[in-house]
């Protein structure tokens, strides 16, 4: 686990996509799973493989600061989690290293681009989900991400916006996250 101070976004707008372009990153230096909106990597598997904690100082519509914390279970895991040593050969500095260069790439990113990313990779679109949401439960299908990060979520034949909360996905998480590791690695792992 790490944390490391970003610089400062000119404004709030541009930091709510931070937590995908992250989460792209965090999938790309792993090369295995699938993204758990807004900051989960699954592994193949569907357990819990990384997470991603994104708190800033935001004081009158700029933000000051943003601080990034990143975890991955690299070879030990809890209990019910996944470590990355048991879907590739991992080095550590290296891996290190291919996260930060991936996070500079992915901040940096234009949002399109960023969007079209984590779409690739996620495993939450398209699902059975329960959010906790401030504003209370929504239990629905995720149909897509909103262009400042926000997740939308079919309800009734309309949409809900969520912009944070606790996602839980219905159904088969093994089945539905080893359908996608074999999507997106050619069913090699």
């Amino acid at each position: 686990m790490f944390s490391v101070q970003l610089g400062a976004f000119p404004n709030v707008s541009s930091l709510a996509l931070a937590p995908l372009a992250v989460a792209v990153a965090l999938r790309s230096a792993c090369g295995v799973g699938g993204l758990k909106w807004p900051n989960d990597l699954l592994a193949p598997d569907g357990r819990k493989l990384a997470g991603i904690l994104l708190e800033a100082d935001v004081r009158g519509g700029q933000v000051r600061a943003a601080v990034l914390g990143v975890g991955v279970n690299v070879s030990g895991a809890p209990e019910g989690a996944a470590s990355l040593v048991e879907f590739r050969a991992v080095h550590r500095p290296t891996l290190l290293r291919d996260l930060l260069w991936q996070i500079e790439v992915w901040l940096s990113a234009p949002p399109a681009r960023v969007l079209d990313a984590w779409r690739s990779f996620s495993v939450t679109l398209n699902r059975e989900v329960h959010v906790r949401a401030r504003h209370g439960d929504v239990v629905g299908v995720a149909r897509d991400v909103a262009a400042d990060g926000a997740l939308l979520v079919e309800v009734e034949d309309k949409l809900v916006r969520v912009e944070a909360g606790d996602v839980a996905l219905i159904g088969t998480v093994a089945s539905e996250a080893n359908e996608f590791s074999n999507r997106t690695t050619g069913g090699a792992i």
